[in-house]
């Protein structure tokens, strides 16, 4: 009997292929929130424009939309162990890229450098989410995936915390050197400050490169796996958006990333300091999510209950604070608090719907997850809407796009999941 589950043999060394894959999580969602740190130093760097600094993000965000498709394809043809590689080295090459682009104040060569980056981020998402979700323990593939994405949300968590340390200690020089600096003194610093974490990071990428390709990673067998077959129906689906936990799960996928995105901008705006309690929460809650959903809780209980959490804070939230406008101010509003709460519903969000977007999809699986992956470009669309609403408009305007985000997480908990009932890894 075919099974896309490796056989449980004692010469695998699980320990280590779970800290090969926790590592690379962690990796990606440190130098993703760092490009949001550095984005000051790049306006510098660059002589950028306030649009041209907000396309760097978009840069980022749109490789996952362009890449993910084709990663998919890509990975359903070599493996998901090749996958990794592929993305572990397409990242090292972005991460050195950054080098020449800054040496030559290149604009058009950091957005290279970005889309290099990024496709290696994307190969890593659609290989790796699938790969932790499919490997061994049946039936947990939710919890499994909550568990080693913690590990991206450690990165994330960590990265606004060391961002401003690490750069000012790069030239070994303290703030008050810099002051005394002549202005292109301190361009030639600021665009050490770029170059130099770039540079660590592209040795460290490569080094992970290295190490995958010398472990011995399990193998996962999908190709011989029949999708799901509707009762009504006499054989699978030919394409991969007739299947709707698929579709579905890319839709919520999109409004989530982008609401996650939005609601830690607005953070930031009115309260920078809490910005680090609102990743560390999401990382909180996805090693309670694990725990709950390795004891038996049901991810479609979990993600209703994240959602209608969500749904209420905003509420609140909205109420204290109705005839609010988008002034930055130095006090922390105590009511900020209910919105920093939101990153412990966001926790358990991405594994649940990823694993539940999979499910079923056999031999599909991988190019499934080359659409899910697509949907991370909500991070620049959804919030480039609620920016526009929130600083033309007012917060009554911009709030509803994050509800409709929020909302959409219930819908896909109770009906959008469903194709028919299932239980093969969630």
């Amino acid at each position: 009997m075919n099974s896309m589950y490796p056989n449980t043999q004692s010469s695998i060394n699980y320990t280590k292929v779970f800290l090969v894959l926790s590592t690379l999580f962690l990796m990606w969602g440190f130098i993703t929130v760092l490009n949001f740190s550095l984005i000051e130093e790049l306006r510098d760097v660059f002589k950028l424009s306030f649009y041209e600094s907000l396309s760097i993000n978009l840069a980022l965000y749109a490789t996952y939309f362009v890449i993910a498709l084709p990663a998919g394809y890509l990975i359903n043809i070599v493996g998901f162990r090749k996958g990794i590689i592929i993305g572990a080295g397409l990242a090292s090459f972005g991460c050195f890229l950054f080098y020449p682009a800054a040496e030559s104040n290149s604009f058009v060569k950091l957005l290279m450098a970005l889309f290099v980056l990024g496709a290696g981020f994307t190969f890593l998402q659609v290989a790796s989410n699938p790969y932790v979700a499919l490997l061994g323990m049946r039936g947990k593939g939710a919890a499994k995936l909550s568990f080693i994405q913690a590990f991206n949300s450690f990165g994330t968590f960590l990265a606004p915390l060391l961002a401003g340390g690490l750069f000012l200690s790069i030239s070994g020089l303290d703030p008050a050197t810099i002051v005394a600096m002549t202005p292109e003194q301190i361009m030639e610093h600021k665009i050490l400050m770029v170059q130099v974490p770039y540079l660590v990071f592209g040795s460290i990428w490569f080094l992970l490169m290295l190490i995958v390709v010398l472990s011995e990673l399990p193998k996962v067998h999908i190709e011989d796996q029949t999708p799901l077959i509707r009762p009504n129906e006499k054989e699978p689906r030919k394409y991969i958006f007739q299947y709707p936990q698929v579709v579905n799960g890319a839709i919520t996928l999109f409004l989530y990333v982008g609401a996650e995105v939005s609601l830690a901008y607005y953070i930031s705006e009115k309260g920078v300091s809490l910005i680090p309690y609102y990743w560390g929460l999401a990382l909180l809650g996805r090693f309670v999510g694990a725990g709950l959903l390795f004891v038996a809780t049901s991810p479609r209980k979990l993600m209703k209950l994240s959602g209608s959490t969500a749904v209420f804070l905003l509420l609140v939230y909205l109420i204290v604070n109705n005839n609010e406008k988008h002034i930055v101010t130095q006090t922390v509003d105590p009511a900020l608090y209910l919105l920093v709460l939101i990153g412990l519903c966001n926790s358990i969000v991405w594994p649940t719907v990823f694993t539940m977007g999979i499910d079923g999809m056999g031999k599909y699986a991988v190019k499934a997850s080359g659409v899910l992956v697509m949907s991370v470009f909500g991070g620049a669309v959804v919030p480039l809407l609620f920016v526009y609403l929130l600083t033309d408009y007012s917060i009554i305007s911009a709030f509803p796009v994050l509800l409709l985000a929020y909302s959409v997480l219930i819908w896909f908990g109770t009906k959008g999941s469903v194709y028919e009932k299932r239980n093969n890894f969630y």
